[in-house]
């Protein structure tokens, strides 16, 4: 399963937690740090097999960590409903016991996309007006995504001081400013987990901590990948790993500590580090899509 990659960085003894790992995004966050080396635990509700609300997607937990043991790493996986704090708690009490500190936090975890890319109801009314818009979108954006990263991090956060370590929220620049009908919970959602960002920044710097946002482009996910023909241009899109190689060198990077509080881009790093993706690419930013 090794992909051909130039500039590799070595998180050979490092130890990472990456949440919503079963698939998507965090599954390739956890690969990008396993092709480095890294000690990977991923979270997530499906364990194994496919998860009950959404068989139409495929990716568990266990294959997840094999397929990060398979690239180098060495994957771990730990079932957890992050909405639950008692389960949140639970993954970072064994990761306590059996490593003593964590080097990277990976926030990714997310509510309110279910089915969002199978143009089902949700997908209709996703650039609805507000009103027209399902009202449990606000709670599953802020409970199992703001909420979630706020409380993973506080209890991670003696295990990160103990190892001067790094928290990356999983972000988005739709969280940068709202534009004619776009979704308002997930951009007041995404806003504040960057904002949250800068706080946990301040609170962690005289500590040696480092917090930043991460911002993909269009990503080829599962869900994505599911969407009726025409739906995406995936031209210039990104697979997952490439957001975990972002990852993976800002997390060797000694210097990183002075970008704290900063809010970064994959692609625009990739150019800084000198990385691809797993197609040899250089995927272009989509900062100036999103600028005023």
């Amino acid at each position: 399963m090794p992909t051909a990659f130039q500039n590799l960085p070595d998180l050979r003894g490092k130890v990472t937690l990456v949440t919503g790992a079963s698939r998507g995004v965090g599954r390739g966050v956890a690969l990008g740090l396993g092709e480095a080396g890294a000690t990977v635990y991923v979270t997530g509700r499906t364990l194994s097999g496919r998860h009950p609300g959404m068989p139409f997607l495929a990716g568990s937990l266990e294959e997840t960590a094999a397929d990060v043991t398979a690239l180098g790493g060495l994957g771990v996986p730990l079932q957890c409903d992050h909405r639950d704090d008692a389960q949140t708690r639970a993954v970072l009490e064994r990761i306590a016991q059996e490593r003593g500190h964590l080097d990277l936090l990976v926030n990714n975890v997310w509510g309110g996309y279910e089915g969002l890319h199978l143009w089902d109801e949700r997908g209709q009314t996703w650039n609805a007006p507000f009103w027209e818009q399902p009202l449990s979108l606000w709670d599953e954006m802020f409970g199992a995504g703001v909420r979630a990263h706020y409380i993973t991090t506080a209890l991670a956060a003696p295990l990160l001081i103990a190892a001067g370590g790094l928290t990356v929220n999983i972000s988005f620049f739709a969280g940068q400013r709202h534009r004619d009908t776009e979704n308002i919970p997930y951009f007041l959602a995404k806003n504040a987990d960057d904002r949250m960002v800068q706080a946990f920044a301040n609170h962690f710097r005289p500590q040696g901590v480092s917090a930043v946002s991460l911002y993909p482009g269009l990503v080829r996910t599962e869900g994505v990948l599911l969407a009726p023909e025409g739906t995406f241009d995936l031209s210039s899109s990104e697979s997952p790993q490439f957001l975990g190689r972002a990852v993976a060198h800002l997390a060797a990077d000694p210097g990183v500590l002075e970008r704290s509080g900063q809010t970064l881009v994959a692609a625009e790093l990739a150019q800084e580090y000198g990385f691809t993706d797993i197609d040899g690419k250089q995927p272009p930013s989509a900062r100036a899509s999103f600028q005023e």
